[in-house]
């Protein structure tokens, strides 16, 4: 699957989903699971508000695995703030 683009493959994506969970997001990690379950090759449908708790549980607790996908989400917010309108 992909999430802001990146591809994250599944081993990833699980540890992810622990993260996710385990910091109180379980709507957001129910989501990731689904989207490993379906094997998406996709970009996985999370929403804005799913990137943030991504952020949030990676903020404590980012593996190096994961590393580069919390820098993408941060440039991501990043950019979604300056944005005009």
């Amino acid at each position: 699957m992909r999430i802001v683009g990146l591809r994250i493959g599944a081993p990833v994506a699980r540890l992810l989903v622990e993260i996710v969970h385990e910091a109180g997001f379980d709507d957001t990690a129910a989501r990731i699971a689904q989207a490993i379950e379906l094997h998406v090759t996709t970009e996985a449908p999370l929403t804005a508000a799913d990137h943030e708790a991504i952020l949030v549980a990676l903020g404590s607790n980012c593996p190096a695995s994961l590393s580069r996908l919390r820098r993408e989400l941060l440039d991501e917010q990043r950019w979604l703030r300056r944005r005009p309108g």
